[in-house]
């Protein structure tokens, strides 16, 4: 029997998951199954390419808009008042940003953004299943992480192919395909929280945690400590800018505290607190970085050996992509794909007509104060998707009165609860079933004229139409 087996992302290579574990989950599961795993569409070895970049150069020059000093990157964890007005300062920078993305996504992808996300990665396991099991066979399932959504979409799409399927660590289907992309902000790093505080209780309670005697060997002690590490980066900050090629093409890494920043660091952080195995390396990255941030004599510019510190920068290197400790270390040719946005975007609900950048850090500032001081400010694809434009819109026409269709029915479609800003809603003030049962309208025929041609009408940014239009001539001329 087939056991598919996926990993998380989104943007993750189920073909390199399977190579790293695929041994382990063939013990786990015993003899008998066929364990099979893939790379979803534009991720990976799998076409459709939907990378904006061609070059890894490219790649960098166009993410180093956000490093150094002065820019995003150089933020800390937005409780100063200085520090917030600075990442306000910030907004018009990264919208520009953003929508640069998204016309290079554009560019180089053009309509193969159509041909990827979860909905068709679901088709593309089921064909599979079919292919190598005959028509009709149970789509039997393993998945971490996003791979939860893959397990749990069938169940609505294709409910009775379903056979046995296992969702581990669980991503919420409801959530991520239902309201807004900047809903999660939150959720995205309550557990990091929790699993930092965890990381810190068990250091304080082991004499083999540096960082535990640093703090005194309990939880609030050990705390303090990461506290001031990571304050101390943002002040110390010289506007250094660490890039995976400069790794790549001169393997050393700045041994100077000045050249770590407040993101560098939590990035590092928040990935080394992935799993337990990890915490020990955790533990030694932060001695390092403790030690040099209090050694006086160290000197600016110095660097050592890759080998050296590579778990500090390993998480970092992927914006909107970032792969786990566990994923290796990329080469030049791969380590640029960013099928994880798109899929991201495409598949949640995008924020309504009029949401902002700003809007947007004011959310990201509440998250950092209320529930997430250390992880708040983690660049992630939610980040990005309110500027992420659709190829097109659905024009939605409705007349006013139709016996068979009503008005409120195309009005629900092109509501915000539903296409929403995907969509340009037109009512027809006739009576009659659809716009060509009636007297014609040379107001309806322009729009639908213009909108072949590419102009779209103004989207109002409400429930009501967008455009309203009359008949031209009455129902009992003279």
């Amino acid at each position: 029997m087939l056991r598919d087996a996926f990993v998380g992302g989104p943007g993750a290579s189920g073909v390199s998951f399977m190579g790293r574990s695929g041994a382990r989950l063939h013990t786990l599961f015993g003899e008998g199954w066929d364990i099979v795993s893939w790379d979803p569409r534009g991720v990976g070895d799998s076409e459709p390419d939907v990378s904006p970049f061609s070059t890894y150069a490219e790649y960098h020059a166009f993410w180093e808009q956000l490093l150094g000093t002065g820019k995003v990157d150089s933020c800390g964890n937005l409780t100063r008042p200085d520090d917030i007005a600075f990442f306000h300062s910030q907004t018009s920078a990264i919208t520009d940003f953003i929508q640069q993305y998204d016309a290079k996504n554009r560019e180089n992808s053009g309509d193969n953004l159509k041909y990827i996300g979860t909905c068709v990665v679901i088709r593309d396991l089921v064909g599979m299943v079919d292919a190598i099991y005959g028509r009709g066979a149970d789509v039997n399932f393993y998945g971490v992480s996003y791979g939860t959504l893959i397990g749990a979409y069938p169940t609505q799409m294709f409910p009775r192919r379903v056979g046995k399927v296992i969702v581990d660590g669980v991503l919420d289907a409801v959530t991520w395909a239902k309201t807004l992309i900047t809903a999660g902000l939150s959720t995205d790093v309550l557990g990091r929280e929790a699993a930092l505080q965890a990381w810190c209780s068990a250091c304080a309670g082991s004499m083999n945690c540096t960082i535990g005697a640093i703090g005194n060997h309990t939880t609030e002690g050990v705390m303090a400590v990461v506290d001031r590490i990571l304050n101390q980066a943002y002040l110390d900050y010289d506007g250094t800018k660490l890039t995976f090629a400069d790794l790549l093409r001169n393997g050393t890494l700045p041994i100077y505290s000045h050249a770590w920043s407040f993101n560098v660091l939590t990035s590092f952080l928040a990935n080394l607190l992935n799993g337990i195995p990890s915490w020990r390396v955790l533990d030694r990255s932060l001695a390092g970085i403790y030690a040099m941030q209090h050694n006086g004599a160290t000197i600016l510019n110095a660097r050592a050996e890759l080998s050296s510190l590579d778990p500090i920068l390993k998480p970092r290197f992927a914006p909107w992509n970032i792969p786990t400790p566990w994923a290796g270390w990329a080469d030049e040719s791969t380590s640029f794909n960013q099928a994880g946005l798109p899929i991201a975007c495409g598949d949640s609900q995008r924020p309504p007509p009029g949401y902002t950048t700003l809007k947007l850090f004011n959310e990201i500032i509440q998250v950092s104060k209320t529930v997430s001081p250390h992880f708040g400010t983690l660049l992630i694809p939610r980040w990005a998707c309110h500027e992420w434009r659709p190829k097109s819109v659905v024009l939605v026409i409705g007349n006013n009165v139709d016996p068979i269709t009503p008005w409120v029915s195309a009005q629900a479609l092109a509501s915000r609860k539903r296409l929403g800003h995907m969509a340009r809603l037109v009512k027809f003030n006739t009576v009659g079933h659809t716009s060509r049962s009636t007297t014609s309208s040379n107001c309806v025929n322009g729009i639908i004229n213009a909108y072949i041609r590419g102009v779209i009408p103004e989207d109002k940014g409400d429930d009501g139409p967008d455009v309203m239009c009359e008949m031209d001539a009455q129902p009992f001329p003279p």
